[in-house]
């Protein structure tokens, strides 16, 4: 089997364009997901086991979970450093991590994911031990400021407040909706509106796939709270099974 050169880590410097930022010139949320993604195969790139490689394997990586503390989101046109490491396996899961850091070196935003490794065609889960064979550097003792994502302990009193319809541009190349569209349902589905809210902490729990034509029923409520961060609780209902649960921490703008 061939040996894949990964590097410990990628390092990506970027200016943040329009296009990733909303009406109030930060980074969208959702736009921080593709950046995660993109630095992600990029740095695999790096060694060859770029992304149509491990698919040449008959393999593919999908996320299951993610978490996000926000110090400060990114604005319009700042110089931005994204760094990405592989750092270890848990059971089926596979978690990297992401900081992204202005010009001087602060963390603007910590950030952990946790993937499956699947076959491409019948999108089983395969265990790690399958990808251990391309000898990919781990940094297994080092973590950010953003713990691991886990399981969400959903409240019992959300409330029906749409429906989304799957298009066909929300579907990446595995068919299925891409796990940074969830950032932008959960942020239109936001109960109020996100015109007067900072959202400092988001975590997303990717639980069945959902494809092209399918209806999602989104249920939504707010946990407010005056003296700190408020907290948002979103879940995605497909006609047979549930699709995400997700959480969003935010203080209200002055």
């Amino acid at each position: 089997m061939k040996k894949y050169p990964i590097p410990t880590e990628f390092v990506w410097d970027i200016n943040i364009p329009s296009y990733d930022v909303g009406p109030d010139r930060r980074l969208k949320l959702s736009s921080q997901l593709r950046l995660q993604q993109l630095i992600g195969e990029l740095h695999f790139e790096q060694g060859g086991l770029g992304c149509e490689e491990v698919i040449k394997h008959g393999m593919t990586f999908v996320i299951t979970r993610l978490n996000s503390r926000i110090y400060r989101a990114p604005l319009l046109n700042e110089s931005v450093r994204i760094v990405t490491w592989h750092r270890n396996s848990k059971g089926a899961q596979f978690f990297r991590c992401y900081q992204f850091l202005d010009s001087q070196g602060t963390p603007l935003i910590d950030s952990v994911s946790a993937f499956a490794l699947i076959d491409f065609k019948t999108h089983k889960i395969l265990r790690p031990s399958y990808f251990a064979q391309f000898n990919v550097n781990c940094e297994i003792d080092r973590y950010n400021g953003c713990p691991d994502p886990k399981r969400l302990i959903i409240p019992d009193n959300l409330i029906k407040t749409g429906v989304r319809q799957i298009r066909y541009s929300d579907i990446d190349y595995i068919g299925h909706l891409n796990n940074a569209v969830y950032a932008d349902i959960i942020c239109d589905a936001m109960p109020g509106g996100m015109c007067d809210k900072l959202i400092t902490q988001f975590s997303i729990s990717y639980i069945n796939e959902a494809v092209e034509g399918e209806q999602i029923e989104l249920f939504t409520s707010i946990d407010e709270d005056k003296e700190h961060e408020n907290t948002a609780w979103f879940v995605g209902q497909g006609k047979n099974a549930r699709c995400f649960e997700a959480r969003v921490n935010y203080e209200n703008k002055k």
